[in-house]
């Protein structure tokens, strides 16, 4: 499933992944009462090639654009993303997980919807269902003692699945209410961390598998993301695994700025999606400067301008993996605003008010709580409760 959770800096931040891994985490800057993410959101193995079909399958609402904090968010929107959430929560199921195809991602994906909403641990019915999501994955990680986050009877999410489940324990922790608590956490983000900077392929990039040697870029930008999410959380992350991370995005850059999905596997292939995903996290790792860069955000703006032109706007300028496609780019114009981010946010939020349907959910072709986690995760980056989404 190619779809979806990515950590953006401004330029001229001085917290990057490369930086010294021994400084202390950022998540407790802003209080955690979305993308609702890398993650994206979200590129599940079964389909991180890109795919044939326009989009996701949806039904329709009602729309509307106001200007809160200089972004297209109204009392609808507030109105849509408690839907959102409230949908989760009524299909969170016995053992704790929001989706029974893809458990693992999706709970991660969905965990972090309803920290991008405003939900507080343990207060209240959605703040249950967020320890019960958080108890799942923490789980996940005893049947397997290299520390790898796997489902449950299940092979979809793969590594995909474990960097999302990384991604959001790290989003998590400066809510915990007791230290004890924190610590259990804390040591399945460690020993997913070290799992992952054991199966860094040789070009720098991971693979669907622990022990696959042939990359996907998908897969690197997830593990990115959750090795600056684990960082940030006060997890030391050495410095060289990620600089070589950031070499292999750089060679999936080609000539037009778009980014390729894997050296190794169909190394011709790029796409919006993928670009917008390399791009934002590029940005988490404080590589603002780079020519790869300049040249995938002008393909960007590029391809949103052209889209925009189009009966469906901005939102389908991602018209293999919409949710995905768009949950990247919104983290990555967020950084420096300006026209781009205006003719974005101008269409896509009032087309996500118009895809929520009646029962709150968005509804993909990887099920609907994968299209509403990813959904939400859009529509709450003004928001601005996830660390994900620091500018």
């Amino acid at each position: 499933m190619n779809e979806d959770p990515a950590p953006t800096a401004p330029e001229g931040h001085s917290d990057s992944l490369a930086e010294d891994p021994s400084s202390p985490g950022m998540v407790n800057r802003w209080l955690v009462s979305i993308l609702m993410m890398c993650f994206a959101t979200m590129h599940l193995a079964e389909a991180s090639s890109p795919s044939t079909n326009s989009t996701d399958d949806t039904s329709s609402g009602s729309s509307s654009s106001a200007v809160t904090l200089g972004l297209p968010h109204d009392s609808r929107s507030e109105l849509a993303i408690r839907r959102g959430i409230s949908l989760l929560v009524k299909h969170q199921n016995g053992v704790g997980a929001f989706s029974s195809s893809y458990p693992l991602a999706v709970t991660s994906l969905g965990g972090m919807a309803l920290l991008g909403g405003g939900t507080e641990f343990g207060v209240g019915k959605d703040g249950e269902a967020l320890e019960r999501a958080v108890d799942y994955l923490t789980a996940a990680v005893r049947a397997n003692e290299r520390g790898y986050l796997q489902d449950r009877g299940a092979t979809r999410s793969r590594m995909h699945g474990h960097s999302y489940a990384i991604l959001f324990l790290s989003q998590v922790t400066g809510q915990l209410p007791t230290p004890r608590r924190e610590h259990r956490i804390r040591e399945v983000i460690r020993s997913g961390v070290d799992l992952m900077l054991s199966c860094q392929t040789q070009r720098g990039g991971w693979g669907y598998e622990p022990d696959d040697p042939l990359d996907e870029a998908s897969l690197t930008v997830c593990c990115l993301q959750a090795l600056r999410a684990a960082k940030d959380s006060g997890i030391a992350v050495p410095v060289e695994p990620i600089a070589r991370a950031v070499k292999y995005l750089k060679q999936c850059c080609s000539e037009d700025g778009s980014f390729r999905y894997s050296l190794t596997r169909g190394t011709t292939r790029t796409s919006f999606e993928m670009t917008a995903a390399a791009l934002s996290t590029m940005d988490a790792a404080g590589e603002f400067e780079l020519n790869e860069r300049k040249r995938g955000l002008a393909f960007l703006r590029r391809s949103i301008e052209s889209a925009g032109r189009s009966k469906k706007g901005a939102f389908q300028a991602a018209r293999n993996f919409p949710f995905y496609g768009n949950f990247y780019t919104g983290q990555v114009l967020q950084q420096s605003r300006g026209a781009t981010w205006d003719r974005w946010t101008e269409s896509v939020w009032p087309r996500l008010l118009e895809l929520q349907k009646d029962d709150g959910a968005w509804e993909s072709r990887f099920g609907d709580e994968y299209g509403t986690a990813m959904a939400l995760l859009i529509l709450e980056l003004p928001l601005g409760y996830l660390p994900l989404y620091d500018r």
